[in-house]
Order: C-alpha cells, then sequence, then structure tokens
C-alpha cells in the first residue's frame, strides 16, 4: 500500500501546489516613474488581472537608466511567478544596443510571457512652437535644429527611440534630453523648457486637451480614434515615419512552464475584458494578434525586435553608453 498510495499521494500533493498558484499578491514591476503611458497601461493591467487570478497585483515602479534598473529587479527575484515585469521596445528590445553593462541578458534571464498592448506614437511639441504640421516641423528643425532638444525617459526609452527616429528620417539632429521619467518630459514641454517629446497616444490625449501641448502627427498610417484632429504620418511627406510601441510581460527564466501558462491564460481573458477593451479604446491602444500573445510569439517578437534595434541604432550612430 505504501509503495502505490505514497506516489500518489505525492502526484496529488504536487498537482495541488501547482494548481493553487497564485497564492498571494503579485508585483508587477514597471521600469518607469508614475504617471507616464506605461505605468497607465500597467495599472490598467494590474486592475483586469486580479480579477481573472483572485488575487492582488500591485504595480511598483522602479524606474532609472532607461528602465533597467527595473529589470535587473525582476532578473535578480526569485524564479516563482511572484514578480513579473512589464516592459517595452525601448526597455527590453533596445536596451541591449545602449547600455554596455547590463546586469541580465533581456533573451537569457527573462522569459516572455505575451504582448499586451501597441500603442501608437505621437510627436507633441510646446504649445508655441512654430509648426503646425510635421512637414513645417522638418523644415524648422533643419534650420535651427542647433538650438532645439527633445525630451525622453532615457536612453533606450520609447521617446529616445522615438526622437532618433525622427532625426534619421527627417534628417535632423536634435538633441535629447534625458529625464527620470515620461511623465516629467511632458511636462517640461508643457512649461516650454523643452521642444517636443515622442509620446504614447495614451498620454497625448490629456497632454493635448490641456492646451499646453500640440500633438503634430500620429506615428502610424492612420490617425487614431483618441486624437482625430492629429493627422497621421501617412498624410505627411514622410508616410515611411511609423513607429507603435509594444508592451510585453515578461518574468524571470526558471519560472515553471505552468505559472507562465496560468499567466498567458489571465492576460489573454484580460485582454478579451469590455472594461479593458473600453480603457484600450480612450487610450488609443491596440490589443495585439493572437500569435503575438501566445508565449512562443512575445518570444519570436523580443528576439525579432533585438536584432531590428541593433541594426538601426548602429546606423543612427547611438553608441553603447
Amino acid at each position: 500500500m505504501r509503495l502505490v498510495l505514497g506516489p500518489l499521494g505525492l502526484a496529488l500533493s504536487l498537482g495541488a501546489q501547482a494548481g493553487a498558484y497564485p497564492e498571494r499578491p503579485i508585483s508587477l514591476i514597471v521600469p518607469y516613474t508614475a504617471g507616464g503611458a506605461t505605468d497607465v497601461l500597467a495599472r490598467t493591467l494590474a486592475k483586469g488581472l486580479a480579477q481573472e487570478l483572485k488575487q492582488s497585483v500591485v504595480v511598483e515602479n522602479v524606474p532609472g537608466a532607461g528602465g533597467s534598473i527595473g529589470q535587473a529587479r525582476v532578473a535578480r527575484a526569485a524564479a516563482d511567478g511572484y514578480t513579473i515585469l512589464l516592459g517595452n521596445v525601448g526597455t527590453l528590445a533596445a536596451n541591449a544596443s545602449v547600455y554596455k553593462n547590463l546586469p541580465y541578458d533581456v533573451l537569457k534571464d527573462f522569459t516572455p510571457i505575451a504582448s499586451v498592448a501597441d500603442a501608437p506614437q505621437v510627436l507633441s511639441v510646446r504649445a508655441d512652437f512654430p509648426a503646425s504640421n510635421l512637414d513645417e516641423f522638418a523644415a524648422y528643425a533643419k534650420t535651427h535644429g542647433a538650438k532645439m532638444n527633445f525630451g525622453d525617459a532615457g536612453v533606450g526609452s520609447g521617446a529616445f527611440l522615438g526622437g532618433m527616429l525622427l532625426n534619421a528620417g527627417l534628417g535632423i539632429n536634435i538633441t535629447p534630453v534625458h529625464y527620470r521619467g515620461a511623465a516629467q518630459a511632458t511636462s517640461d514641454v508643457m512649461a516650454g523648457q523643452i521642444d517636443y517629446t515622442v509620446e504614447s497616444s495614451s498620454t497625448a490625449v490629456s497632454s493635448i486637451a490641456s492646451g499646453k501641448i500640440k500633438g503634430l502627427v500620429v506615428l502610424s498610417p492612420q490617425r487614431v480614434s483618441v486624437l482625430p484632429d492629429v493627422p497621421s504620418a501617412s498624410e505627411t511627406s514622410y508616410k515611411h515615419l511609423n513607429y507603435t510601441i509594444w508592451n510585453m510581460v515578461l518574468v524571470k527564466k526558471g519560472v515553471s512552464p505552468a505559472m507562465a501558462d496560468t499567466l498567458n491564460a489571465a492576460i489573454n481573458k484580460t485582454l478579451a475584458q469590455p472594461d479593458l477593451l473600453e480603457r484600450y479604446k480612450q487610450m488609443g491602444l491596440a490589443v495585439p494578434s493572437a500569435a503575438q500573445r501566445s508565449t512562443p510569439g512575445a518570444e519570436k517578437l523580443l528576439a525579432e525586435e533585438v536584432a531590428r534595434w541593433q541594426k538601426l541604432l548602429s546606423e543612427a550612430g547611438v553608441k553603447p553608453e
């Protein structure tokens, strides 16, 4: 009886333990300050995930070094599924090319769970900037670029990458000013301290509504419903300037496949919630394709984007710091 029931009892016990995850609150690490686009997205996701997982999901802001400090925190955490990361194209794909001595390898030390949101980016300028569209902006920047600057959330952040793309795409060379978070950069654009930033449509809605910022262009083929008066890149002379930030949830490598599957299932259910879909619509966000919401698809996206941005940043002359 011991020989037969002993292993059976052990199997049942392990099954019960695996099925219990999560048994306590989960920390969702945001590698930026509160108030920025990534933070807003994280809090929207956390609410839905908490409903699906029947556990609290607590957002923790760990900013600095273009997102690498927060990501290092996750890389050092226990591989138990209770510390998860929300990263994006900047913190995940670009940082490998802009920082020399990262304390982690984004492809080896993390397991992508799912891509969770695609955010069109907006060129937002100070209210008194002497341009009313992208073509006028490009002409002005080519003449006055030495006196201009743009704000970002650190080297490798989404706004930094957007600024680099504009430099390359428009044939200009505007100097970046680095902040600890996107919200601070946007605040200084509003105050007229810097000329512009590249921000997510989710934050551009409120900053443009304030009247202290002008949205010159949505860097996508189509306008977004939340900013109906802001033209798309396809309506300008620079139709190729398309820039959408993807956002992804990851865990430390070593988290069990069962836990990863539980998180992936909860994320996909969250992304189908009517309340979340309405919130995404209000923020101008799109739900990623089914392929990129799968764990293998998210892993493929990350690997491809690391290679893509390595090439783009190298060609733009960005040297690792």
